[in-house]
């Protein structure tokens, strides 16, 4: 087959057949498909539209290109939780914890930053000394010792979707939901989790802005993972604003930790929280409904417990025992600026999307997959979008030690917040829930 060719086709609209997508996804991840080509297929794939039949074999195909981890002496059901991605969006820190804390097996093989969004081993990555990067047993090893593990993907495990997961970042192909799901459930199957629960997030600060697109990319989830024996619920959450008081990676671990540790902390990021970490507790069998495991979570989070177990987690992953005792002190920026308020009124919107490129400009994100990473980059939110504001008043304080563009960097920032005389109607923070029935 010529890849040239099959560009050509779907350039037409036309449907790659299962043998010509495990061409594709086999070359590509020999290396024998450039990236230039790979660009070009997913461009005119981000076009012309991946059918439910496309997506599907594209699934089978990632998860042959690699082995699949072999979790079968750890006991108990095996739950995950995944994002879709979003701006501030923390959640795996706070539940994945809580929720091992209740005997559950929390396998994560997560993600890096996205485009303009966070991904979760940056933030770990942050803290010092702990590592991502684990072999096969490594990651079974300290999954049985600790109930949970965060790990990066191996080279073995799903090499297709590492490869296309960093070339969609970079090309702007990251919005194809076929591929968002088929990316998303390559890596959960070969993990070898039993059970999934899904973060779908809706609005400017993720990757699907209609909600109708949203719904089906759930849909789609639910029942792609049901064919492979992981049984997955999904819920729609609002990602019109940032979620938590802390965008950035050290930032959002100190607030992960400060959560962890008191059980208190911003509304919207802990009724996220208890929503997922209920679902995740539901399907490993510890609650009967959600509402249940909602309650378990909260009465676990106020124990103080998961903050123990992170502490758990991180030592057997290589970080000193008190490093998060420590960490607030130790991960410091050396560049600091203040948003104040110019005139009185509401803070009636908070551009999420906004704010995740100026992330990238001060260089908590990549502009290049080969990019390293600020940790110290970040924003801190002193008034939260519906607040009242008056003249003078701290909105947010940036922080960062090597910007890449720290002009940019606050310029965006500084369009990203909008004061009005009137209050914005909030948005519902869940806006819809998907399951097999």
């Amino acid at each position: 087959m010529l890849v040239v060719e099959l560009i050509a086709q779907k350039q037409r609209g036309e449907q790659l057949t299962a043998k010509q997508i495990d061409f594709l996804v086999r070359g590509f991840t020999r290396g024998d498909v450039p990236d230039y080509q790979m660009s070009a297929l997913l461009m005119a794939m981000y076009f012309q539209g991946v059918s439910d039949d496309e997506g599907r074999q594209f699934l089978r195909a990632m998860i042959q290109s690699g082995k699949r981890f072999d979790l079968s002496s750890v006991s108990g059901i095996k739950v995950d939780k995944h994002s879709t991605g979003g701006v501030g969006d923390k959640t795996s820190l706070i539940i994945a914890p809580v929720v091992a804390v209740a005997g559950i097996p929390v396998p994560m093989v997560s993600g890096r930053g996205l485009g303009h969004t966070g991904g979760t081993l940056d933030k770990l990555e942050s803290i010092p000394g702990f590592r991502v990067h684990l072999d096969d047993d490594e990651f079974v090893r300290i999954l049985e010792r600790t109930g949970c593990v965060f790990g990066a993907q191996t080279s073995e495990l799903v090499p297709a979707d590492r490869k296309l997961y960093a070339l969609r970042d970079v090309t702007a192909t990251v919005s194809i939901p076929p591929l968002i799901a088929a990316s998303i459930l390559s890596k959960k199957i070969a993990e070898g989790t039993n059970a999934l629960v899904m973060d779908v997030k809706v609005g400017s600060g993720g990757f699907l802005r209609d909600q109708q697109e949203a719904e089906r990319l759930a849909e789609t989830l639910v029942r792609w993972a049901a064919v492979e024996h992981v049984e997955t619920i999904a819920f729609g959450t609002d990602m019109e604003r940032p979620l938590g008081t802390a965008c950035g990676n050290a930032p959002e671990v100190v607030e992960c930790l400060h959560i962890l540790r008191t059980g208190t902390g911003d509304a919207r990021l802990l009724e996220l929280c208890r929503t997922l970490g209920g679902g995740m507790l539901l399907l490993g069998g510890k609650a009967r409904d959600l509402k249940e495991g909602g309650q378990l979570f909260d009465q676990i989070l106020q124990s103080g417990e998961g903050y123990e177990k992170l502490k758990e987690i991180a030592t057997a992953q290589g970080s000193e025992p008190r490093t998060l005792d420590l960490y607030e002190h130790a991960v410091v920026a050396r560049h600091h600026h203040e948003f104040r308020s110019t005139r009185s009124g509401y803070l009636t919107r908070v551009l999420p999307q906004e704010i995740g490129w100026a992330l990238v400009d001060l260089g908590a994100g990549r502009y290049k997959s080969e990019d390293t990473v600020d940790h110290t980059a970040g924003v801190v939110f002193q008034k939260q979008q519906g607040d009242s504001v008056a003249a003078g008043d701290l909105i947010v304080t940036a922080c960062w030690s090597d910007a890449r563009n720290e002009k940019s960097a606050l310029e965006r920032l500084e369009n990203a917040m909008i004061i009005s005389e009137q209050p914005a109607s909030s948005e519902p923070l869940i806006k819809f829930y998907c399951d097999a029935n």
